[in-house]
């Protein structure tokens, strides 16, 4: 279905399609989760099959540098620095935020990575507006390398670009094929979604194999005023690559702000609480403010009877964000209040 496209290979494909039994009896639901939190680069996560087509698309520009923006706990940044090492080219990162006294996390790893990072003073990404702010500095970053002599590679919020959603049409086959072998039909498949790359490429692969589970995004961030059309621009360019003409309105989104709270990378009490249910019941980690936001809709419906099984949550990493300064103080002080609740008084 991809052959069009080319591919530079990053990722340890297939990601496991693993069962949660213990996190299942716990919501009264069967669920399977999509494992794109393990194996490829550095910590892994979904947009490593995003970066396989536009790294390729990339080198085949006759880049030397890729350039990538997104907040400071950023997954895109991290797994954009580890791809331009992999691919033996400089990678400069555009980041939201105040350099801090400490680096953790993905901006820990970034660095080790040989990436040159560049603050931006924006704090709080609560809407497109601080998005477009962001991507103009990173505009301007790309026309001093220029200057300098460099061909920079500007990669997209999120990695959402019609090259880079093929990986996730690439990925819905994988994910089908997964399904069959273990004579499972789920009712749907539950991710985050935030740049629209990840949703759109679900949708698109759905549509051309013509049938499978219906996808639903849980909104992480609010980057797009239109993130419907958004979607579908994304999908129906992805076609084009692939030979396939879409039309407007044939592909449906299902998209969700229930679970935004205080908008990106911004941890809600529902993500927290179910960052904690899974890694008790199972020992799986996610981040606290993408992937568990997504996690606690999975969780909020199960418990309302929303939701029938069996259900795929696709995990799609950012582990790292859990070790930012700031958020592990917020998560080591809740683990410190359930410990002094649960001793016997």
């Amino acid at each position: 279905m991809i052959a069009p496209a080319a591919r530079w290979p990053l990722a340890v494909l297939p990601t496991p399609l693993q069962r949660v039994p213990r996190f299942s009896e716990a919501l009264g639901l069967e669920v399977w989760i999509k494992r794109d939190d393990v194996g490829s680069l550095p910590l892994a996560g979904n947009k490593v099959r995003k970066l396989e087509y536009l790294v390729a698309q990339a080198m085949q520009a006759g880049a030397d540098t890729l350039v990538a923006q997104g907040a400071v706990i950023s997954n895109v940044t991290r797994c954009t620095a580890a791809a331009a090492s992999a691919a033996g080219v400089q990678c400069h990162l555009v980041l939201g935020g105040r350099e801090p006294e400490r680096a953790n996390g993905n901006l820990l790893v970034s660095s080790l990575l040989g990436a040159e990072l560049h603050f931006v003073d924006i704090p709080r990404f609560t809407g497109p507006d601080a998005w477009e702010r962001l991507h103009g500095y990173t505009e301007e970053l790309c026309q001093r390398l220029r200057q300098d002599g460099r061909h920079p590679f500007l990669m997209p919020v999120g990695c959402s670009a019609p090259h880079g959603v093929l990986g996730f049409v690439a990925a819905f086959d994988e994910l089908a094929t997964q399904l069959a072998e273990a004579n499972i039909e789920p009712t749907r498949v539950v991710h985050t979604s935030t740049s629209g790359g990840t949703h759109a490429g679900l949708v698109l692969g759905r549509h051309l194999r013509g049938h499978g589970p219906p996808i639903t995004g849980v909104a992480a961030a609010n980057v797009y005023p239109d993130l419907q059309g958004r979607l579908e621009e994304l999908a129906t360019s992805a076609a084009r690559l692939l030979g396939h003409d879409i039309g407007r309105g044939v592909l449906g989104f299902d998209v969700r702000f229930d679970q935004l709270g205080d908008g990106y990378a911004q941890p809600t009490p529902a993500a927290l609480a179910a960052l904690d249910l899974l890694a008790r019941t199972e020992g799986i980690l996610t981040d606290s403010v993408y992937t568990a936001k997504a996690l606690a809709a999975l969780v909020n419906d199960a418990r309302a009877r929303r939701i029938e099984g069996p259900v795929v949550f696709w995990h799609t990493g950012g582990l790292p964000g859990l070790f930012e300064p700031a958020v592990a103080a917020e998560l080591w002080q809740r683990q410190r209040q359930n410990a002094r609740h649960a001793q016997p008084s």
